[in-house]
């Protein structure tokens, strides 16, 4: 996690929930240690997100249905439409923003969803998962801020879009809905 230090207070618990968060969309799952507890879980990425991200960086008509070719017609009809939808949008913060939203699987099942946090109650995950979203939305202010007309968006901003899109989408789950969904 020290990686993550630069960009939160040390000590904070929810700066480190949230450089936690960061953490296991780029690397992978915290594993389950009890069932009895209260899990902060973020959605998988789609199935699909090499191909969508192809197809949004994809430069002509041709390098887009290659980017979606092997996929069933509506899907390839489904993530060329997002891509196109996405490119529309008027700032590269904007744009990223919503890549980074249509790559989560909100849809996937509970048991699929990546663990970041585990509390003893509810009250306490979600109090926690909501000062990680206020860390990530100040970061993703400042990152705004810093150069609004820009055409790139540095390694720093685009993993705390990264971050804070995952943990939008975040939920706290009790530990029996990942135990028995397995």
């Amino acid at each position: 996690m020290r990686l993550f230090d630069r960009f939160f207070i040390r000590g904070s618990r929810h700066a480190a929930l949230a450089a936690a968060i960061i953490g296991v969309v780029l690397a992978g799952e915290v594993s389950a240690e009890t069932s009895g507890s209260w899990y902060l879980v973020v959605p998988p990425l789609i199935p699909e997100r090499q191909a969508l991200i192809k197809a949004y960086t994809a430069e002509s008509e041709a390098d887009v249905e290659e980017a979606v070719e092997g996929l069933p017609e509506e899907r390839q009809l489904v993530l060329a439409s997002k891509a196109y939808s996405i490119l529309t949008i008027p700032t590269v913060v904007e744009r990223t923003e919503a890549l980074l939203d249509a790559l989560q699987d909100t849809s996937a099942p509970t048991s699929s969803w990546r663990q970041v946090g585990m509390f003893e109650s509810a009250a306490l995950c979600e109090r926690e998962r909501e000062l990680a979203l206020q860390t990530f939305e100040g970061d993703a202010m400042r990152v705004r801020a810093s150069d609004p007309e820009s055409e790139e968006l540095s390694t720093e901003g685009w993993k705390t879009f990264q971050g804070l899109s995952a943990c939008r989408k975040s939920r706290c789950v009790p530990g029996s809905a990942l135990t028995t969904a397995r």
